[in-house]
């Protein structure tokens, strides 16, 4: 191929056409990172709200059982979500962690799994039986982490077979918006 390129130019240049001073111009700037950086800085700031927050002990809880739904959805979502009409995609156990890194693999799980599309999951948080006092610790903070989550449309605790009162199916924002009835 070498040899085919200095014959051509060989040929050209006995015919009075002489070569082009090669200059190039560099680009003026460098080329930009790819990396979504304003992206990452938003995911971070409100990974440092949510941690700083004080108003851990708010629970959504009634009875045993863990419910939340975004103003907006049909209450009918809770139902199907409770009874499995939407397949688990992901799942995302809770168990051993301390509270601050309970709270950020939580969310750190659920915008990962928002940018996959991903629509139904199942987070485990145990029923708190080796929490120092007498009140689950986890069960009772997870509810508000999801509620104030964005992308989190609907929780619910999962049935017997599936982790109980230790366990809940997080419906993400992908769904459709429903009227409330």
């Amino acid at each position: 191929m070498a040899g085919d390129h200095s014959d051509r130019m060989h040929r050209l240049l006995g015919h009075g056409v002489k070569p082009l001073k090669q200059d190039r111009v560099r680009p003026y700037r460098k080329p930009l990172d790819p990396t979504p950086a304003q992206r990452l800085l938003d995911e971070q700031r409100v990974m440092d709200e949510l941690l700083e927050e004080s108003d851990e002990s708010a629970s959504y809880e009634s009875g045993d059982e863990l419910k939340f739904l975004r103003s907006g959805y049909s209450s009918r979502l809770l139902k199907k979500l409770r009874r499995g009409d939407y397949a688990i995609q992901d799942e995302l156990d809770l168990h051993g962690l301390i509270v601050s890194d309970a709270k950020r693999e939580t969310h750190a799980f659920i915008n990962q799994c928002a940018l996959e599309k991903v629509s139904a999951v199942r987070i485990v948080h145990g029923k708190g039986r080796n929490s120092a006092g007498r009140m689950p610790v986890l069960k009772n903070m997870l509810i508000g982490w999801l509620s104030k989550n964005q992308h989190v449309v609907a929780v619910v605790s999962t049935p017997a077979n599936d982790g109980g009162t230790g366990a809940v199916y997080v419906l993400l924002g992908t769904t459709r918006r429903a009227t409330a009835r």
